[in-house]
């Protein structure tokens, strides 16, 4: 085949001999622009009959005067990024854009190219300078300032296309690099955290979200025609390496990466997305410029693509877009298919490219599904069973019980088939009953991509040819049970095939089937379970169905293989004994899962959290920071609306820095024309006062209090382990909000402590915490003290208040409390076992001063019992208060910890008071029924009127008359087991020591009494009552206050998140970030990394040491373990030993050529 550039669609002459200097297309390719070295643009129209090719319609060529080009822009500009002004753009309306001199009101000028008329555009804030611009394929412009990081869509009000309206304006808030494209995505470059984000402009949400290698800076950015790959340059100077990844745009995963140390790449580019797709590279090797192909989901093998461009080498004005090439070459503009419609044909034959074809999905699932609805399922075999593709041949060998797959490559050196190689065959039978090899296929096909697909008994295969092995590429039937019991209808195939969507890969595999027939035997091999061990192996099928994979694997409860594809997706992270950035999104496919895999499966998140306790990005270190240990790092930004207030401050901020300049000059200027004045006044209080203030006061106290740190960064790698799904029903989430993993953990006592032994769970405490959660934490309880002091003020004065203020204060404790009362509804709906376990939440708190208010307001007459008990729970709540305040909250979990430790043995003890409240009850309640206002005159002993106190008279001789006698009445308390709830607060008494329950009775005389008293205070009091002392002793020294702490701060940051924000609040890409970056103190951290080396960590498994972190430490070696020691002894003594049996051979061979030279010689 012929290169594609031998014979041009279109060749279009331009009629300006300067030479071109930029070009520009349309985001549909209808139109070109070239800007020419004497100010003139040339335009012209692509368009597209039935009837013939693409071509020329139009040629036009306009002068614009003060065009400016390659504007550097200072405000995002710096050593190691430099940005310049993009302007220069054309739509598919025929409207142009160019930046000019800034002699009028803006910086650019937009015009028709057929009427020559310019478009008048508006800013809503004044606006009067633009650094990017580009038409989107809806007709819009999008427009971008740098200087105020703002952008501006505007859309066509008219037919006219005259009139422009602004329809939104953003605040970007921050980026380094930013690139727009043409269905209206933004992509902008944090350099903070080097982390790339796709953003929909339409509804301002974060579509991809990748990371990039600190210790790289970013050349340049691509996106593929359907916007679905995401192709990055980066290069670290120090060492001359460049990088090239590509990402999937719907996962943000790392798909595969390309380092070089030898080609410099300018130029790249994802071509051929509908057809197989590939990656193309202009590189320049001793000064001549050369191309590459390579696949984009493996980046190996690069494969020469110089033909594809055939004889003409391109200039630096060029453009490559849906396929085509636009470029210059000798003061012409060509523009030529780059892509054949035999692309396929083309890469195997044409350029010998013969690395894995990616096919469309959409194209193989019609394929697919044409096969399924089609009548008959007689399989088109012909003669040889063999059906050829455009690189390989494959061939069917059946009979009753087996069937061979066998696969013939292409030689494209001798232009023939390679010969049948019985390596390379595979026998595809499941050994299952009631199947038999002749009719197991029922219909099958080669696919573009020269991929085998196989209708089979046991559902839909696609086979591939890798590595010289045949291979399951997919496989899926919709059967979630053994396939012993699976009968094969042709329904069931239809209805597979309707549930599938098509995007840039085809649908995950069946895993649940494959889970469930693992080790079904195919001949002698277990295909499922290789086909499995690849899905989790393999990077590509990792990053594009690993996710699917980890919930088919939770949902059948599998450990073995969960354990498996975590760990790959953690080694994946780990290159050298280093964590790879770029890679850190692998790990989502474990931490979206985080709530399932921490309840059944604690022991691997236990395990994966240890290998991951210590990234760090960057082995540079920040001698001077004035951060504190466990802070922020980096810049996180979410794009919103545009508000006033944003206006404004834009405003004061410009007329602010224009005063100052303008005093500045102004004072110059004075001091020149008055020079008395400068000398005799602005020099000596320069001279005698600022600068002795200066130099004594003022830089002595900087110097004092701005004390630098060493510290380092460090990141959280949770990918969307704090984010919200960006989907939402507004009702749903405001009566029940969905949790995240962040707020799930909460609820996983286990995994719960160990998260939060590590730095990073501090640090994601402390992030929420500093950015959104103490400023509603403190609203929460402004609102809650106001409730509070409402109703106490009441309560506590209300006969020195006048009525009228009164009913202001218990409406506004009626009103105050109905709204949190709602909060705490809604927490009890969402969770009630949760809500009611839970120590800090009680409704009294709440519920008890509504009902005394009303009551209050009802009556006119303060419910004193109401009133006293709803003062103590308004008291005790705004106390728990203090628990997430740093002072305080240590003592809050330690109260709570040693509590909940201690709750066991406190039921215990109430069931043995419970038990001697009963004994007493039964010995000491009256036999009669008794009053304590009217004596009975019984002889029971326990009757209270026969223990009550006795007075009797005493004559004057002395004598105590014994037949007159005052009898104290009775009380309560006299006897206070006639009932069980009093002889229950009887025996609390006791407990204490206090034995006044059983002083009316006199031991002597009742031996039972005396019996239950002995045990109960050596049983009770003594020994119990001390045994709690001890064991709380002990639980106070082992209760973990730093973690509970933080599980306590972390419970008050689910409550924030999840009851009083609102859902679009939680979808804050600044509140909620994809990755987060902290900073810590270099002392303290190698502190407490030498503690965990010290065997002082106390979570599951000691963290891993990366080597980065050992190198920004310094740490100490770690003395050999025995097992290590062990090692070394047994490696020594096998070298030993392979040294001695080398020397021994050695004699051998000598002895035996010694023999053989004395035979020869006889």
């Amino acid at each position: 085949m012929a290169s594609n550039l031998d014979n041009p669609d279109i060749k279009i002459p331009i009629d300006v001999s300067k030479k071109i200097l930029e070009i520009v297309c349309s985001p549909k390719l209808k139109h070109v622009a070239a800007l020419h070295e004497d100010n003139v643009i040339s335009f012209w129209s692509i368009v597209s009959q039935e009837s013939q090719k693409e071509h020329l319609m139009k040629v036009k060529t306009i002068p614009v005067g003060n065009i400016r080009r390659d504007e550097k822009i200072d405000a995002i500009s710096d050593d190691q990024y430099v940005s310049y002004r993009e302007i220069f753009a054309i739509s598919d309306n025929k409207q142009v854009s160019i930046c000019i001199e800034r002699t009028d009101s803006y910086n650019f000028k937009i015009f028709d190219f057929e009427t020559e008329k310019e478009i008048k555009l508006k800013f809503p804030d004044w606006q009067k300078e633009i650094d990017f611009l580009s038409f989107r394929d809806n007709g819009n412009i999008i427009m971008v300032n740098a200087k105020y990081y703002r952008a501006y869509v505007f859309s066509n009000k008219g037919k006219d296309n005259i009139t422009w309206v602004c329809k939104s304006k953003i605040e970007l808030q921050y980026f380094k690099k930013i690139y727009i494209t043409s269905k209206g995505k933004l992509i902008m470059y944090n350099d903070t955290i080097h982390e790339i984000t796709v953003w929909n402009i339409d509804d301002l949400s974060a579509k991809t979200r990748v990371l990039t290698e600190w210790c790289h800076v970013l050349q340049h950015i691509e996106i593929s025609d359907d916007e679905e790959l995401l192709a990055v340059l980066t290069e670290n100077k120090k060492i001359n390496e460049k990088i090239l990844y590509v990402f999937s745009t719907e996962t943000g995963i790392n798909i595969s990466s390309f380092s070089t140390t030898k080609l410099v790449i300018d130029r790249f580019h994802l071509i051929a997305s509908q057809k197989g797709e590939r990656l193309l590279y202009r590189y320049i090797q001793r000064s001549v410029t050369k191309y590459n192909l390579m696949d984009p989901y493996s980046l190996i093998n690069p494969v020469n693509a110089n033909k594809l461009f055939g004889n003409k080498q391109t200039q630096e004005q060029y453009i490559i877009k849906s396929d085509k090439i636009i470029y210059t070459k000798d003061e012409e503009v060509l523009i030529e298919k780059l892509v054949d419609d035999n692309w396929i044909e083309y890469l195997r034959k044409d350029l010998k490219d013969i690395n894995r074809i990616i096919a469309p999905s959409e194209k193989t699932i019609d394929n697919i599904a044409k096969i399924i609805n089609e009548k008959s399922y007689d399989p088109p075999y012909n003669s040889n069973n063999e059906f050829e593709g455009k690189f390989l041949k494959w061939g069917l060998e059946l009979d009753d019980k087996s069937v061979i797959l066998k696969v013939i490559d292409y030689n494209y050196r001798t232009n023939e088939w390679n010969p049948d190689d019985k390596r390379k065959q595979l026998e595809i039978l499941p050994l299952l009953k009631n199947i038999n090899g002749k009719n197991f296929i029922a219909h099958c096909k080669v696919l573009e991509n020269d991929d085998f697909v196989t209708i089979t008994r046991i559902g839909v295969i696609i086979w591939t040819y890798k590595l010289s092995d045949i291979k399951m590429h997919y496989y899926w039937n919709d059967w979630k049970d053994s396939l012993e019991n699976f009968d094969f209808e042709k329904e069931n195939l239809k209805i597979l095939a309707e549930n599938w969507t098509s995007g840039r890969i085809l649908p995950a595999s069946s895993y649940e089937s494959i889970i469930k027939n693992l080790h079904l035997k195919f001949g002698e091999k277990e295909l499922f379970d290789e086909f499995l061990k690849s899905n989790i192996e393999d990077e590509f099928y990792l990053t594009c169905y690993g996710k699917d994979l980890m919930k088919a694997l939770i949902e059948q409860k599998d450990d073995k293989w969960i354990r498996s594809l975590g760990n790959s997706c953690i080694n994946k992270c780990l290159h050298e004994n280093n964590h790879l950035m770029s890679k850190i999104s692998l790990l989502s496919i474990i931490f979206e899962n985080f709530d399932e895999l921490s309840e059944n499966h604690p022991a691997f998140i236990a395990s994966a959290l240890s290998l991951i306790g210590f990234i760090i990005p960057s082995t540079i270190v920040n001698p001077e920071s004035t951060s504190s240990h466990i802070s922020k790092y980096g810049k996180y930004f979410h794009l919103y609306n545009t508000s006033f207030i944003d206006l404004l401050t834009s405003i004061l901020r410009d007329h602010w820095i224009s005063f100052q300049k303008s005093f500045q000059n102004w004072f110059q200027n004075f001091q020149v024309c008055y020079p008395r004045f400068r000398d005799l006044i602005v020099k000596p209080i320069s001279n005698f006062i600022i600068q002795p203030v200066s130099n004594f006061i003022v830089q002595p106290v900087v110097n004092f209090y701005n004390v630098g740190h060493s510290t380092t960064t460090l990141a959280i790698p949770l990918p969307n382990f704090v984010s919200y799904p960006k989907k939402y029903n507004l009702w749903r989430e405001l009566l029940l909000p969905k949790p995240n993993p962040f707020t799930h953990s909460n609820k996983v006592e286990v995994i719960n402590e160990e998260f939060y032994r590590y730095l990073n769970g501090e640090a994601l405490l402390k992030f929420k915490w500093n950015t959104y959660g103490r400023k509603y934490y403190l609203a929460i309880w402004a609102i809650y003290t106001v409730f509070l002091c409402s109703f106490v003020i009441a309560a506590s004065f209300y006969k020195s208040i006048s009525p009228t203020t009164l009913s202001i204060l218990l409406y506004a404790t009626i009103f105050l409390g109905i709204w949190h009362l709602m909060f705490e509804l809604r927490q009890f709906i969402s969770s009630p076992l949760y809500y009611l376990s839970s120590a800090w939440n009680f409704f009294g708190a709440f519920l008890l001063p509504i009902i005394s208010s009303m009551i209050w307001l009802q009556n006119d007459v303060m419910p004193t019992e109401w009133a006293t008990f709803s003062t103590l729970l308004l008291e005790i709540k705004f106390l728990l208060f203090f628990r997430a305040i740093e002072f305080s909250g240590d003592y809050f979990s330690m109260i709570l910890g040693v509590a909940q430790r201690g709750f066991s043995f406190l039921v215990i003890l109430g069931f043995i008071i419970v038990a001697f409240a009963h004994s007493l009850h039964i010995l000491l309640r009256p036999t009669v029924d008794v009053s304590l206002d009217y004596p009975n005159y019984s002889d029971d002993p326990n009757d209270p009127w026969n223990l009550a106190t006795t007075y009797n008279t005493i004559d004057p001789n002395g004598t105590i008359e014994d037949n007159s006698s005052l009898i104290e009445p009775p009380t309560a308390t006299t006897n206070m087991f006639m009932l069980m709830s009093s002889a229950i607060a009887a025996v609390y008494i006791m407990l204490t020591g206090d034995t006044t329950p059983i002083s009316y009775w006199d031991l002597d005389n009742d031996p039972a009494l005396l019996i239950l008293a002995f045990l109960f205070s050596f049983v009770a009091t003594i020994y119990l009552m001390n045994l709690f002392i001890g064991v709380l002793s002990n639980e106070i020294g082992e209760t973990k206050k730093r973690e509970q702490y933080l599980i306590l701060r972390a419970e008050v940051l689910e409550e924030i998140e999840l009851f009083y924000m609102l859902p679009y609040q939680r979808r804050k890409e600044n509140w909620f970030p994809f990755i987060i970056f902290y900073e810590c103190h270099i002392i303290q951290l190698r502190e407490h990394v030498i503690d965990i080396q010290k065997d002082k960590w106390s979570g599951y498994k000691k963290p891993y040491i990366s080597k980065a972190l050992n190198e920004v430490l310094h740490l100490p070696e770690e003395p050999p373990s025995i097992k290590d020691i062990k090692k070394e002894i047994v490696k020594g003594i096998q070298d030993e030993m392979a040294k001695e049996v080398r020397e021994i051979k050695n004699v051998v061979k000598n002895i035996l050529d010694s023999i053989n030279n004395l035979k020869q010689s006889k």
